[in-house]
């Protein structure tokens, strides 16, 4: 007995649900249908009220439901609401009145929100699925579609681009809906490249890095500055700590767009990093057949010698780099460097011979002449870069010390006890 009685309160309270389900559509439909665009303060305030009140009502209703098309029908009046609150605001645009901007572009992608569920509702049947809202829901998103778009170039103006991103979001994963699909099958949405372009940008700055790497594939189909568009997806693989991703996409910025330096810097950092030395060389070897004006291909390459210990070769490479630009301080220190580790190479030697043999005189007068080819491009490098005084005055110490250049050396000791001064204390 208490088993039937369960069954029947079960089956009134169903009956009670469904009747609420249908009352609820019938009252939002009626406020829709009333609310007009309202000139008076109050009464305006008074019909988004109604409006509100009524979407609220509608997803209220949506959990306790159980029939599929019901359902689908409280989401779809849900988005007719919206629309409605889109109806008012271009009223107000149409009128050259003061309108809400948010209110305007946010009830666009509810709409965009609410039909995408009532479709998943309606094709949660499966094969029985009918999709009774599916063309009204389709020709809704697309008349709105424009303006979805306007949202995102909106916020993005405003340097909003977290929101910027939202907008863009949709308007892109929108094409690829089971009810919009067909309108998209073969892209004819010309600004849908460009919107591309616009959400990689977006997302990079706001750290969204998924969807960077996720819309990067499209919006490098946008002819202006693709170099970038590769640029943010590097960036954002090396964010998301993939790294095999970030030099397979280095790779192809170097190969897709060598003018643009980020690749080949990246990529030469990574192999010096890893101590990949005669790869790096090699890597600039490539990129010098194309460009052998670029001076930073050779100020790599002379990175790189330098850490293969093959000081001759750094130095000819510094001398390209300094042929193409002679005040560049990065050629300037290596080469000086390099000369002093010659020296310093030939006073190793030094230490195994006779201090009184022709050999050791020759290997002397061999190191003297490495440290004064030092002292030109380490002065140098102390005139354009004074405050880095602890990469030139060590070497030039060594330098003027081994040089006898008295007065120059008393100049470096003070310099270098000055540096000094701070870490004694």
């Amino acid at each position: 007995m208490k088993r039937l009685w369960l069954w029947i309160v079960m089956g009134v309270w169903a009956s009670f649900m469904a009747a609420r389900g249908a009352n609820v559509i019938r009252e939002a439909r009626k406020t829709i249908k009333e609310a007009r665009y309202e000139e008076n303060g109050d009464a305006a305030k008074k019909v988004a009220e109604r409006l509100n009140a009524a979407e609220k009502s509608l997803l209220e209703a949506i959990p306790a439901e159980k029939k599929l098309q019901k359902k689908a029908a409280l989401y779809f009046t849900a988005a007719s609401v919206q629309c409605r609150f889109n109806d008012i605001e271009n009223e107000k645009i149409y009128l050259k009145r003061a309108y809400d901007t948010t209110l305007y572009y946010n009830s666009i992608y509810k709409v965009y929100q609410y039909l995408r569920q009532c479709d998943s509702v309606e094709s949660s049947a499966g094969h029985d699925a009918k999709h009774k809202f599916r063309q009204a829901a389709r020709k809704r998103m697309l008349a709105y579609r424009t303006n979805l778009l306007n949202g995102g170039r909106f916020y993005l103006r405003k340097k909003n681009y977290a929101e910027a991103c939202r907008f863009l979001d949709l308007y892109l994963s929108s094409a690829r809906y089971p009810l919009l699909r067909q309108d998209f099958l073969d892209q004819t949405d010309t600004l849908y490249f460009r919107a591309a372009y616009w959400m990689v940008s977006a997302a990079y700055r706001t750290g969204a890095y998924e969807k960077t790497v996720r819309y990067a594939p499209e919006a490098l189909r946008y002819p202006r500055n693709p170099q970038y568009v590769q640029e943010y997806l590097c960036r954002s693989y090396l964010a998301l700590n993939d790294t095999a991703a970030w030099l397979r996409s280095l790779a192809k910025g170097i190969l897709n767009f060598p003018d643009h330096n980020y690749f080949f810097i990246n990529m030469s950092d990574y192999l010096n990093q890893q101590k990949q030395y005669d790869e790096a060389i090699l890597l600039a070897d490539r990129m010098i057949q194309y460009d052998p004006k670029n001076y930073l291909l050779w100020y790599a390459k002379a990175f790189s010698y330098l850490h293969l210990k093959n000081y001759a070769k750094c130095v000819d490479c510094c001398n390209v780099v300094l042929t193409l630009d002679s005040l560049h301080a990065g050629a300037n220190y290596f080469k000086g460097l390099a000369y002093c580790h010659m020296a310093k190479s030939i006073a190793g030697e030094m230490a195994e011979l006779d201090l009184r043999s022709a050999k050791y005189q020759d290997q002397k007068m061999n190191m003297q002449i490495c440290y004064s080819r030092a002292l030109p491009p380490l002065e140098r490098l102390r005139r354009l870069a004074p405050d880095k005084a602890d990469r030139w005055a060590p070497l030039l110490y060594r330098a003027y010390l081994n040089l006898n250049m008295g007065e120059k050396f008393d100049e470096m000791d003070r310099i270098l006890r000055a540096l000094d001064a701070p870490k004694e204390k």
